[in-house]
């Protein structure tokens, strides 16, 4: 019987027959035969709620999980802190605002459309488009049973009407005693009772103390000590006492009112919008991030067949090996300074990305081995200066950056063992290890006062192991009765980082699916 077909399709053949194995099945090849097209589509998709933190699995998000809630996570309540102490001459004062708990559910789904052409049968151009697709589910909550302190009630922005009004009426109040007392003792008031000038004198300077401490904490800090908490207490005797001399013993009347204290604790929400409010001292976004669709980052690159060694009869010995190099362009887009809970869709810097990657097989078993190294270019970024566990800071660290990222060195076996003529069940071991980034201030940049980019960078420095298994299917395009069809090769794999002894890993499960077609081209 005769069989008869196309020129194209003859060509196609040929070209395939020329560069394939006797065996149908194979592992996706990285290069194309010569004057062939490769189209790819592929989707990866990425899931993961829990890390590793030098080696300790813990929630992705623990660096928002604080018991409790104190002036060393939190920089509002730290300088309220530091104010009180001065006015009250109580060093051990420590505000709370109890305890918070945070997960978060990252999905990434990247959807990639790319392309390869065999210039000779050993040379081959390549490039890829991924769109990526990030959502980020946020599940924070403040436990505030135990909470010491609340919303300032005379701030502008978190307080309420009637307690600035309460406390514009205290510092009036204080304020004119003062303005009295220092009268009198201008006037000489108390000069005939040599005793009681000596205390109005040190009644002044204690007054007029803690009036400039007290007056911008009460007026601008956006927490107080909880009414009938011992900071609380504290303050109010300072108070009091002052009260006391400049009545009692000084005869100063007028001075009764006393600053509005918070007397509700803050809920979830309450946090949140201390946050996230645009008018206040942090300017973070709402912390659940919109649905984000975005490019990634687009690569380019070239691969090189120096090794191919092929048996001689079906089952015999297969050798090949390919020097690919890949250069990563910055296209993705980067998380925001003031989304405290998002992911970016790509690194937006140049990487330089090489491997070598050869093929090993004998009858129905084999592997494939990959080397790779990967060069991070500089890029520019705008970040909070501040420690990767202390996450919420006031916007007025952010500032703009260079990071230059860790070379990563990665290696990898992939053993699979062919199940049918054109199918292949494959595994997988995977390791990296990146070196610690390095940050710096970009030109012009006004540094942030006490800190310093080097606080980024903490954490950086990462390794990990991921296990993988998955299908591969390969078929040449040649049907039973010897027409050709459309060549392809797919593949579906599963990966899951297993272990992490150094940096932030996230514990990502990955599931990503490939399917490439080839077609005759010029």
């Amino acid at each position: 019987m005769s069989l008869t077909r196309s020129p194209r399709a003859a060509a196609l053949l040929l070209l395939l027959a020329a560069a394939a194995p006797p065996a149908a099945a194979q592992l996706p090849p990285l290069t194309v035969p010569r004057g062939l097209l490769r189209l790819d589509i592929g989707g990866r998709f990425d899931n993961w709620d829990q890390r590793y933190r030098d080696g300790i699995r813990q929630e992705a998000a623990a660096d928002f999980n604080r018991d409790p809630v104190d002036g060393h996570w939190l920089p509002g309540l730290a300088s309220v802190e530091e104010q009180l102490r001065q006015v009250t001459g109580v060093q051990a004062i420590a505000l709370s605002l109890g305890k918070s708990t945070a997960s978060t559910l990252v999905n990434v789904g990247t959807y990639s459309i790319g392309a390869a052409y065999g210039l000779t049968s050993r040379l081959t151009v390549f490039g890829t488009v991924p769109i990526v697709r990030v959502r980020v589910r946020v599940n924070f909550k403040l436990d505030s049973t135990n909470a010491s302190a609340g919303f300032n009630p005379a701030n502008p922005v978190f307080g309420t009407s009637a307690g600035a009004a309460q406390t514009g009426a205290f510092i009036t109040q204080l304020q004119n005693a003062l303005t009295t007392l220092n009268a009198r003792l201008q006037a000489g008031f108390y000069d005939s009772v040599p005793a009681l000038k000596a205390v109005a004198q040190a009644t002044l300077t204690r007054g007029l103390a803690l009036r400039d401490g007290i007056t911008p904490l009460l007026n601008t800090a956006s927490f107080l000590p909880l009414s009938g908490s011992a900071a609380a207490t504290a303050l109010t005797r300072s108070i009091d006492s002052l009260r006391s001399r400049l009545g009692t013993d000084l005869g100063i009347s007028g001075f009764t009112e006393a600053p509005a204290l918070p007397t509700s604790r803050m809920s979830s929400a309450d946090f949140e919008g201390y946050a996230s409010n645009p008018d206040g001292p942090i300017g973070a976004l709402p912390f659940t991030p919109p649905l984000i669709s975005y490019l990634g980052d687009i690569e380019v690159g070239a691969g090189f067949m120096w090794l191919d060694h092929r048996p001689a009869a079906r089952g015999g010995f297969l050798a090949r090996s390919v020097l690919q190099g890949t250069v990563r362009l910055r296209t993705g887009r980067l998380a925001r300074a003031e989304g405290l809970f998002e992911v970016p869709t790509g690194d937006k810097q140049p990487d330089v990305q090489g491997d070598v990657v050869t093929d090993l097989s004998a009858g129905r078993i084999g592997a494939r081995f990959t080397a790779r190294y990967v060069l991070q270019q500089p890029g520019r970024q705008f970040r909070r200066i501040t420690l990767p566990d202390q996450p919420i800071s006031f916007a007025s660290t952010v500032a703009e950056v260079q990071r230059d990222p860790g070379e990563i060195v990665e290696g990898s076996i992939e053993p699979f063992l062919r199940i049918g003529p054109t199918l292949f069940l494959v595994g997988g071991v995977r390791y990296w290890s990146k070196a610690e980034d390095k940050y710096s201030y970009v030109p012009g940049q006004q540094p942030v006062e006490g800190t310093s980019p080097d606080v980024l960078a903490i954490g950086s420095k990462e390794d990990g192991t991921a296990f993988s298994a998955g299908l591969s299917f390969s078929h040449d395009g040649v049907q039973p009765d010897g027409t050709v069809g459309l060549p392809m090769d797919a593949s579906l794999r599963w990966e899951k980082v297993a272990r992490s002894t150094l940096g932030r890993v996230p514990i990502r499960e990955s599931v990503v699916l490939s399917i490439r077609f080839y077609r005759k081209f010029l």
